[in-house]
């Protein structure tokens, strides 16, 4: 027996997935499925009869609250920072003072942070079962 021609030239009929697109083929994270939350999915529904053929819901819509335009206007914080600005000496100190090095952490200093921390948890560790051994 050979298969028809029909089956032979047709595209799949299985559903599109991230493994069955093209490389740019974005399918999404799911986000709008989040279990719990209020106004998630999507924000309407297809609908079969009809004029319009998708219907908004109007309880799953979604709302953003902004605060009120003059407060925006006359609030000292912008939305974006201009690359000319630099930091002042005592800023800069304050921000990056805490770590060695010319502009913050560096490689090795974090490494030896990150044995310190690992060392005490371990340190931690071998106390707490001990001291059930002994108990």
């Amino acid at each position: 027996m050979f298969a028809t021609i029909v089956r032979l030239s047709k595209a799949s009929r299985k559903p599109l997935t991230t493994k069955r697109g093209n490389k740019d083929y974005y399918k999404g994270t799911r986000q709008a499925f989040l279990p719990g939350g209020h106004r998630t999915g999507a924000p309407g529904k297809h609908v079969i009869g009809g004029k319009a053929k998708y219907r908004l819901l109007d309880e799953k819509v979604r709302v953003y609250v902004a605060p009120p335009l003059e407060e925006l206007q006359s609030s000292p914080l912008k939305p974006y920072v201009s690359i000319a600005v630099h930091l002042s000496k005592a800023e800069e100190r304050a921000v990056f003072g805490k770590f060695p090095g010319p502009r913050g952490l560096t490689p090795t200093h974090f490494l030896k942070v990150a044995r310190e921390h690992t060392r005490a948890d371990s340190e931690a560790a071998t106390k707490t079962a001990v001291v059930e051994t002994q108990a």
